[in-house]
């Protein structure tokens, strides 16, 4: 088992600082996960608690199921089969049977792997699953929306070496039409895409807007982009320059101003260059519009290759957490409205090569709990928020 000392880390490349707080958090341990790289968080047996979702790099997803109160099993039959080299994962109903389906990126194939769930904790693959997908040179990033307005959950996935989303819509049945619509995007869109709702338009232009939107972090560019979306499957895109080489991208509200910002990892592999192994926040203003916070960007452990981004501490604004991937790290930041700040109990150090990373209010204390998938410990790592 990999061991966690809360609270006696270090920055690893980047920092010397000792934490000074000692971690809010309880360490449980779910073992099974063959070399898990990305967890979500999802309901997906109807229970109303939240359950764990694992993309496995082995080929598979595993299945935790919550009891409400922070404690968790694996659901009967996990791991299910997946695809190659699952990389990313994401849930959406893809068949309208009301019952929470996964989608899943399948790294080093031009694959999508979609399974469909029976609404008890298991699930198979679609019709036709995996999808072959005109993703060059294949797919890492995953996000599902409903991008053309239609009421049927769709797929968007990185077409990087051609610079390029490709974005499948859902037929409703569990299938898609294929090979899909692709939009330009920055240079190198490695990695990470997300969806998120970026511009809300003022109740007298007709309302909240609940037409989805996607972000793609562009490595070679330095640069983010936004396709904003017109509700009908058509995108406008805007650029926002970023430090060197953006990978993991995370959207939530990090300012308390009730606009979603993001939160960008930056990775090269260089070292202990601390501008290429650091984090940035981009503020948004509500219409689709972003600018770089100030202090960015802000110093992590090393190999920050994804992040994610939630309430920790019930305060109404979403914090951060970065997995250091080469440090056996997490850099933890408090978002408020002055800025971000270093949490005194950050680094935490965990177990071996932290992949990706979740933020959920787990056991419903109204404070945000992290999920930590451990690759080479083939391991779950949850902190149950004290």
């Amino acid at each position: 088992m990999p061991i966690l000392m809360l609270g006696c880390g270090t920055h690893g490349a980047n920092s010397s600082a000792m934490p000074t707080e000692p971690a809010p958090f309880r360490a449980i341990h779910l073992p099974g996960a063959p070399h898990p790289v990305m967890p979500t968080v999802a309901d997906v047996n109807g229970d109303g608690s939240l359950d764990l979702l694992i993309a496995n790099g082995s080929g598979s997803v595993t299945i935790y199921l919550g009891d409400g109160k922070g404690a968790f099993a694996q659901a009967n039959g996990s791991p299910f089969a997946s695809g190659q080299e699952s990389n990313d994962i994401a849930t959406g109903d893809f068949n309208g049977d009301g019952k929470l389906d996964v989608a899943i990126a399948n790294h080093g194939a031009k694959l999508v792997s979609v399974l469909l769930g029976n609404g008890k904790g298991q699930f198979s693959n679609a019709p036709g699953s995996p999808f072959a997908v005109d993703s060059n040179p294949h797919p890492h990033g995953i996000a599902v929306a409903d991008f053309n307005g239609d009421k049927k959950p769709d797929i968007a996935i990185d077409s990087w070496a051609e610079n390029k989303v490709l974005v499948m819509f859902g037929k409703g049945d569990g299938t898609f039409q294929i090979p899909g619509v692709k939009f330009d995007v920055g240079k190198m869109p490695y990695q990470r895409l997300r969806s998120a709702v970026l511009s809300v338009p003022p109740a007298s232009a007709g309302g909240p807007n609940s037409v989805p939107d996607i972000i793609t972090s562009n490595f070679e560019a330095s640069s983010v982009s936004v396709l904003l979306g017109d509700g009908h499957g058509k995108f406008t895109r805007k650029d926002f320059h970023v430090p060197p080489d953006p990978f993991g991208v995370a959207i939530a509200d990090l300012n308390g101003d009730g606009h979603l910002d993001m939160a960008i990892a930056h990775y090269s592999g260089q070292g202990t260059d601390p501008s290429k192994n650091a984090l940035s926040v981009l503020y948004g203003d509500g219409k689709g519009n972003f600018s770089l916070a100030k202090g960015s960007p802000f110093p992590t452990g090393h190999y920050p290759g994804t992040l994610a981004v939630s309430d920790l501490n019930g305060d109404g604004i979403a914090d951060i957490v970065v997995p250091n991937y080469e440090d056996g790290t997490l850099t933890v930041y408090l978002g408020g409205r002055n800025g971000i700040t270093l949490a005194g109990y950050s680094p935490l150090r965990v177990g071996r090569t932290p992949h990706g990373v979740a933020i959920a209010d787990l056991n419903r204390d109204g404070k945000g709990d992290i999920v930590v998938s451990e690759e080479e410990d083939n391991d779950v790592l949850v902190l149950i928020s004290k």
